[in-house]
């Protein structure tokens, strides 16, 4: 009950953070479908230079597109797979190419979109879909590397930023103001919260959306702000009154 107590006495010292704290978990909750959705279609565009270099082996084999289409199906365990199952099941009722354009809509994906419409073109000039295949799977296979690469890249920079702007910068003024300015000297900063508190929760939310903008996902680090803004306020009231209470 203390440590309850203790904890709102801390969210008190600013109207921001009261505000901001039962935000966090529904944000949280927000931000989950979209990530799960972006890892889902990253698995599904990942998965496509395989599938186009079985088409062109199945091709080459003498089959059919429908027909390796068809033995893909039966053969992936992944979402790829039960997508292929889906487009192949729906092909019974409508025609080849209306499934196959249903499977790219329901993958959500610009770049499986993208291969669907270059073959149905390379099936209407009647070119030759064995070597049309072979070729995209290296070059897609080439783009999926170039994305992961920068992907990384740019992951790593703006977790940097997050943990300068949102973790560091809150440490160090909390510490900072904690230790020069000891209320037992007489030169207690305490009255400075109320500046502080807000400017490192705008700090923090700035760099959530620089970050989201670096990675591409503006809309979706947007959910995040709440949560981060409130762990860096968090971060400095409790370092600050940590320090206070240990060094009394």
């Amino acid at each position: 009950m203390q440590l309850l107590w203790n904890f709102y006495e801390l969210l008190g010292q600013s109207l921001f953070l009261v505000l901001a704290v039962p935000l966090t978990l529904p944000c949280l909750a927000g931000a989950m479908p979209g990530y799960l959705e972006r890892r889902r279609r990253r698995q599904l565009e990942e998965a496509l230079p395989e599938v186009l270099e079985s088409i062109s082996s199945s091709i080459g084999a003498g089959l059919g597109l429908q027909q390796a289409l068809t033995e893909i199906s039966r053969t992936r365990q992944d979402e790829t797979g039960k997508l292929l199952s889906q487009a192949i099941e729906r092909s019974r009722t409508t025609s080849f190419d209306a499934a196959l354009a249903e499977y790219a809509i329901n993958s959500r994906s610009i770049l499986i979109q993208r291969v669907v419409n270059l073959l149905s073109t390379a099936i209407d000039q009647d070119a030759p879909l064995g070597e049309v295949t072979n070729s995209m799977s290296v070059e897609y296979d080439r783009l999926n590397k170039l994305i992961n690469v920068r992907e990384k890249d740019m992951t790593g920079q703006s977790f940097l930023i997050l943990m300068l702007m949102c973790l560091l910068l809150p440490g160090v003024m909390g510490f900072m103001f904690a230790v020069f300015g000891l209320a037992a000297t007489g030169a207690y900063w305490g009255d400075i919260h109320g500046v502080m508190m807000p400017y490192l929760m705008a700090s923090a939310a700035l760099s959530v959306v620089i970050s989201g903008r670096m990675l591409g996902r503006t809309k979706q680090a947007l959910w995040w702000i709440p949560f981060w803004s409130t762990l860096s306020a968090l971060l400095y009231i409790g370092l600050f009154e940590a320090i206070q209470s240990g060094m009394a």
